[in-house]
């Protein structure tokens, strides 16, 4: 264990379980943990993004998965009533961003005709693009949580990958969060460019938010036609070593995977510490291929929601872990720690 582990003692161990004999003690340790706080059982999350319009400009240099319409409400609440009967109890609403205006209205509207139809839990991921009193009235509603996405902490880095974003005031979210008691949830983008001495510093920057409770990691991958196409894609490797690392450093934090990982990435992840969510059911607005065990269920207007539960068991067959639709209590489980 490395109970008073400093930002120095953190960046000698990463470079070296950059040799693999080093990198089994470092896993090893980090599940150790993993399991002390939270035990071996995961269990599934539901999510999509889309909802809002990304009015970022310039766009990010690597994001193609923003929207420029709304989602239709009508249809996002079939969608969501589809999902509870399939037993998943939480969802996560996401993107876009507006930095301007703000969806401050849009989305306490949207959040309150969602708890007329669903008792989905609800996490919010639309960037900085609410007020501080927004978020007291997101905790007023019973929002799970708020996330707001750094996923790189290096200034110079995030401006040249995020033009049209703003690092400032997605720490700002991260503060407002603390001082409104509402719990939040951050995202590392692995691979823009970030050192291993910078990823220390960002895993320790984000140690001073108390009420900070999931992590999420997320591999770059590179996609056609966007300014960051000829950038190498992030090695799983990496992935792994920072998720054993964010868990020493921050060993109370759920550490999650994000877009850009594959169902090929969890027995790795795991192994290194990750744990315990799941994505199992996501909602969608392209029609995504007929895949062995893929259900698929049209809700209506060209959107989808896909439950993909049964393919990622198959890659954790073997792994004897319990995975569950029921949400583990975090504040109890984090207490303990």
């Amino acid at each position: 264990m490395y109970p008073n582990l400093t930002s120095e003692q953190a960046l000698l161990i990463l470079q070296s379980a950059r040799n693999p004999d080093k990198a089994y003690d470092l896993f090893a340790q980090a599940a150790e943990v993993r399991d002390k706080v939270f035990g071996k059982r995961l269990w599934w999350s539901s999510g999509s993004g889309g909802i809002f319009p990304c009015l970022v400009k310039p766009r990010c240099s690597y994001c193609t998965y923003y929207t420029e319409k709304l989602f239709p409400t009508d249809v996002l609440l079939t969608g969501l009533e589809l999902i509870e009967s399939l037993g998943i109890q939480q969802f996560h609403i996401s993107g876009g961003t507006d930095l301007d205006e703000g969806y401050d209205e849009q989305l306490l509207e949207l959040v309150q005709a969602i708890k007329t139809r669903s008792g989905l839990k609800l996490e919010i991921n639309l960037g900085p693009s609410f007020r501080q009193e927004t978020v007291l009235e997101l905790k007023k509603l019973g929002i799970d949580s708020v996330t707001s996405s750094l996923e790189c902490n290096t200034p110079a880095i995030f401006a040249r990958a995020k033009p049209g974003d703003s690092l400032e005031r997605r720490r700002e979210l991260l503060h407002h969060c603390e001082e409104a008691d509402m719990p939040s949830r951050s995202m590392m983008l692995l691979g823009l460019g970030e050192t291993d001495q910078e990823r220390i510093e960002h895993l320790f920057y984000l140690q001073q938010f108390k009420k900070l409770y999931q992590l999420r990691l997320s591999r770059f991958m590179p996609f056609p036609g966007t300014l960051y196409k000829d950038r190498s894609r992030c090695s799983p490797w990496d992935t792994a070593l920072i998720t054993a690392m964010a868990r020493l450093i921050l060993p109370n934090l759920e550490i999650s995977l994000a877009a850009g990982n594959s169902n090929d990435d969890i027995p790795l992840w795991y192994l290194a510490g990750g744990g315990s969510q799941l994505l199992g059911v996501s909602i969608t607005r392209k029609e995504p291929p007929a895949t062995p065990d893929v259900d698929v269920y049209a809700i209506g207007e060209g959107a989808y929601v896909v439950d993909k539960r049964q393919q990622v068991a198959r890659v954790l067959e073997g792994m004897n872990l319990e995975v569950t639709c029921e949400m583990p209590d975090y504040r109890a489980l984090q207490s303990q720690f």
